[in-house]
């Protein structure tokens, strides 16, 4: 878990299907972020 301050992880993330993924760090650049993320249901059900 990050805390306010941290430095992002050095992850690769990806910001829309079929894309290559990107280095987090190079889509949010400098200044703060609130990141949210979705684990995508990838069953059919």
């Amino acid at each position: 878990m990050l805390q306010a301050g941290d430095r992002v992880p050095e992850v690769e993330v990806w910001a829309a299907p079929r894309e290559e993924p990107q280095p987090l760090n190079e889509i949010l650049g400098p200044g703060l972020a609130l990141l949210c993320f979705y684990l995508w249901d990838w069953s059919p059900t």
